[in-house]
Order: structure tokens, then sequence, then C-alpha cells
């Protein structure tokens, strides 16, 4: 598929969403649910840019939440997320576009997207800052959110540390949760992703003497 292909169907993509029923706007809402593990540290995804570095799961994970609620989502420049993937984060696929590989007219892509729907889930798509900044505004005029694994300019970012996994100890058995520490500053969250999704990890309780 070549640049113009790319484009062409990123519009028709964009029409579908615009004409189909039941597409509601992040503006009007008081934005969209999180999962219930990161309300501490992200009540609600507003409209704007929201960068998440770290984690792939936590960022389709958010983008699955709003998804469940009805938005309509895209997923740009994200090659190596599968439909399968998609699915087991929570998106709804018939209310998802996924554009893997938008080449040099990514921002004209992102643009086009960010006028029919809720919310874009990026990967690096190498905008300069001045396009990054314009990109930002259009967003936030039509009530969009962008989830991004890089964008320098965002206005609020969440922090992503990996915290080991458990379920296959000196490399045998099956991974049974990983889990994550994220925070926007202050204060951060521990959480696990299971077979339930994004959950709230346990505490651990340490004996006092």
């Amino acid at each position: 598929m070549n640049q113009m292909q790319r484009l062409a169907h990123a519009r028709s993509v964009l029409m579908q969403a615009e004409t189909a029923s039941g597409l509601t706007r992040t503006e009007e809402k008081e934005g969209w649910q999180t999962p219930e593990a990161l309300t501490p540290v992200l009540p609600s995804l507003k409209p704007g840019i929201l960068a998440v570095t770290g984690s792939a799961t936590v960022l389709l994970s958010i983008a699955g939440q709003a998804s469940s609620q009805g938005a309509w989502v895209a997923l740009l420049g994200l090659p190596w997320v599968g439909w399968g993937a998609a699915a087991e984060h929570g998106l709804d696929l018939s209310r998802t576009a996924h554009i893997p590989e938008p080449g040099p007219r990514s921002a004209e892509v992102l643009t086009a997207l960010a006028d029919g729907f809720d919310v874009i889930a990026t990967g690096r798509l190498g905008l300069s800052v001045r396009e990054q900044r314009a990109i930002a505004q259009r967003v936030r005029s039509r009530g969009a959110s962008i989830l991004a694994s890089e964008w320098s300019t965002a206005s609020s970012t969440l922090h992503v540390e990996g915290g080991g996994v458990s379920g296959c100890e000196d490399g045998i058995g099956h991974v049974k949760d990983l889990r994550f520490t994220v925070s926007s500053g202050f204060p951060r969250v521990e959480c696990l992703w299971t077979d339930q999704g994004l959950v709230p990890a346990p505490r651990i309780l340490q004996a006092v003497s």
C-alpha cells in the first residue's frame, strides 16, 4: 500500500465512523472512564494528548476501557498489534480502525482520524515538535484523545515500569501475570495484567517484629 492509498484508507475509515450510529464524542462526556487499577493516577481520559511510556499493555488497556464504553478507537503506527491482541485488551473490533504503517504522511493521517475517532493510540510516527503542537490543538478542539507511546510535547504523561512476571519460575511454566508500577509523578500505583485484564495489585503485607 503506497502513501496515497494509506491516506485514502484513513479517510474511508473516517467517513464510516462519522456516518455510523452511536458515535459519541469525548467532549459530550466528563471523559472516558479508565481501568480501575489506574484511577488513582488517571481518573479519566480527557481530550488532548496523554503519553504512556514503558508499556504497550497499559496503553492498550486504557484504549480498551474507552472502547467498552462506546468509543471509536484508531490504532496508528502500531504494526505489532494484531487483532487478537486488540480484542484481548478490550477493544471492540467493530469500532476499531487499524493503520499499521501510515508512512511519511502520518501527521495528515492523524489529523484526519482526530476528526472522526474518540481515541487514537499511536506508536512512533516521527512527528516534528511543530506537527505535535498543531495536532494537539486540533485534537482538543475536536474533543478527541491521543494515547501516544512517544510524544515529546504531551501535557500529561504516565510512566510505566515493569515489576516482574509470575507463574514462570526458572523459565518453566506459563506466565500468570505481569506486574507494573504506574505513576504520573505522584502517587504511584501497582497493577497486574492478568487474563482478567488490568487489575489492582494486591498489597504485600509485611510482618512487624
